[in-house]
């Protein structure tokens, strides 16, 4: 009879988001990975095929935590919230941050995926949801261009005063700049 495992799946990864957060996402491995969890790296192999499986699943678990911080309710504004939401998300969690987003990982299929639900709360904003797809998709895209800068400044330790109200403000004024630009737009078109 096979022996029960010791380690279960999910403990294999938060082991592996604790080695993340700790020493960077490309010093994940199953050595690293038997060390915290004082074992072999047998149980890593038992529910995973491969590093390359288990890393998916790392990487998921961190967009998991992404998703979770841009969705908040920092402000009565859901646009606004899912940019404060990066920025804390820099900030928090620069490890994280940094594999998704500044490491050598094509990070195009997630920003398109966080795209799509940024539109999405473009919707519950009731002037936004009038403009056009088109017109939403170049707000976003503009938005996004400003936001991620700022949110790299925050990671980087460039923007000192990082605070929640302070990063709800810089963006904010930045946004209010990109939204007005965008209803003009719109108003032209008519």
């Amino acid at each position: 009879m096979p022996r029960k495992p010791i380690f279960n799946k999910d403990e294999i990864i938060e082991s592996s988001l604790k080695i993340v957060k700790e020493k960077g996402f490309k010093q994940l491995s199953a050595r690293e990975i038997a060390r915290e969890l004082i074992s072999s790296t047998r149980p890593v192999y038992e529910y995973f095929q491969s590093m390359e499986e288990l890393k998916m699943a790392v990487l998921e678990k961190t967009l998991d935590l992404l998703y979770d911080y841009i969705t908040r309710p920092y402000t009565r504004n859901p646009f606004l919230n899912t940019g404060v939401g990066y920025a804390i998300f820099a900030r928090d969690h620069r490890e994280y941050f940094r594999t998704i987003f500044l490491e050598d990982n094509d990070a195009s299929g997630i920003i398109d995926e966080l795209l799509k639900k940024l539109d999405s709360e473009i919707l519950k904003v009731p002037e936004l949801a009038k403009l056009s797809h088109s017109e939403r998709d170049e707000l976003l895209k503009r938005g996004w261009i400003y936001t991620h800068g700022f949110s790299v400044m925050v990671f980087s330790g460039y923007i000192k005063n990082n605070q929640d109200d302070q990063i709800i403000r810089a963006l904010s004024e930045a946004g209010e700049i990109f939204i007005e630009d965008a209803l003009q737009k719109h108003e032209k078109k008519k």
